[in-house]
């Protein structure tokens, strides 16, 4: 099976939870119901997202003060 990009796994679960909600609508599952599908499929997407962003923006960070550092002893050293 072949890894699809985020973007397009994320479009693709997006239809799929659209797909979902209008299935259950037709089979006469309440609003309510509804609503809760998606808020928990939204809150367990957030579970997954927010560690992953989190890692990614203390790499980022942990190389700017690298290149600031690197930058400093360049100075230093001119």
């Amino acid at each position: 099976m072949m890894v699809e990009p985020k973007s397009s796994a994320t479009i693709l679960a997006l239809a799929d939870l659209a797909d979902l909600s209008a299935k259950q609508l037709e089979e006469g599952r309440s609003i309510e119901e509804v609503i809760e599908t998606l808020r928990s499929a939204a809150l367990a997407v957030r579970t997954v997202i927010a560690p992953e962003e989190d890692s990614l923006d203390a790499e980022m960070e942990t190389a700017d003060e690298e290149e600031n550092k690197s930058e400093e002893a360049s100075d230093i050293s001119a």
